[in-house]
């Protein structure tokens, strides 16, 4: 995953310092995301870490006017990430056939690795919608008996 810029020349002495912990964390969520919902494509993860870049300097571009930075990134990933569904021909994937509420609580909360409490702060919902949405998903999702 080169070029997320996780090292950067320091001013002074040549040295590199890491870019700022909160810069990392939303890149880090990013990839994940990007990943999770477009998997990979001819083997390798090429196309969702391009759309993961793209999304990440979409964030950084209008991070200073964001109120929640982690809302404002979700929003922004979500939408290049549907983007690029609506232009490309789908396999079959279980989670398509939950809710888009759903099935963007498991994607967050199963691949991404949110928190509840993160989970609900990007969808802008409570806590409890969230667990309640979790629920609803993996029940949907689990077999049912013969």
């Amino acid at each position: 995953m080169q070029g997320y810029g996780s090292r950067r020349p320091q001013e002074a002495g040549g040295r590199t310092e890491t870019a700022s912990k909160p810069v990392d964390t939303v890149r880090v969520l990013v990839v994940r995301y990007c990943r999770a919902r477009i998997g990979r494509r001819s083997g390798t993860y090429e196309v969702a870490d391009a759309i993961a870049k793209a999304g990440c300097r979409e964030v950084l571009a209008g991070a200073a006017g964001a109120t929640a930075l982690l809302t404002f990134a979700y929003d922004v990933t979500r939408g290049l990430v549907d983007d690029f569904h609506r232009t490309t021909t789908e396999l079959s994937n279980p989670l398509s056939g939950l809710p888009d509420q759903q099935r963007e609580i498991m994607v967050l909360r199963s691949l991404v690795g949110l928190s509840t409490d993160d989970t609900a702060l990007a969808l802008g919902c409570t806590v409890q919608a969230v667990r309640l949405g979790q629920h609803r998903a993996l029940t949907a999702l689990r077999p049912t008996p013969a």
